[in-house]
């Protein structure tokens, strides 16, 4: 999408948004995540060809189970920390990667993570360790036993 077609698409989003919301009183949970999109993506400087080429490498790298170097290049991404990374790589490979969660830590126990996991990579990749080999004992997925987790 070049420079026009972002203006353009901004200009109708707010335009529908304001449709939608303009005779409510209140603003629904669907309401609040489109203007909050609406505002993350108004305020992006990646542009698609660099989210492409990142993306792909990314996915090459996960696709080796080059864990961390997956994650590490989708942290070149603006506004990208590990929490956002992982949620990319287990929405590609939904049965090969967890997305990293205050939650989840918390439940596993892993309260010693949450100042870093959103930055260290090196956690991400104990947490996916971690999830993967609870999931296999367990007899689950592991995209249904973090689900599980974070649900329960």
């Amino acid at each position: 999408m070049n420079r026009k077609e972002k203006q353009k698409w901004y200009k109708k989003e707010f335009e529908e948004i304001n449709q939608v919301i303009k005779n409510k009183n209140f603003i629904s949970y669907p309401d609040f995540l489109r203007i909050r999109n609406f505002k993350l993506q108004n305020s992006s400087v990646e542009d698609e060809e660099h989210i492409m080429e990142v993306t792909q490498e990314a996915f090459n790298l996960a696709t080796s189970d080059k864990i961390e170097e997956a994650i590490e290049k989708l942290l070149e991404l603006n506004g990208v920390a590990i929490p956002i990374a992982s949620t990319i790589l287990a929405m590609k490979f939904p049965n090969k990667f967890a997305i990293i969660d205050r939650i989840v830590l918390t439940k596993l126990g892993k309260n010693d993570w949450l100042k870093r996991y959103t930055t260290d990579s090196k956690i991400y990749l104990e947490y996916l360790n971690l999830m993967r080999k609870q999931a296999e004992e367990r007899g689950l997925n592991l995209r249904d036993y973090e689900r599980s987790l974070f649900e329960g």
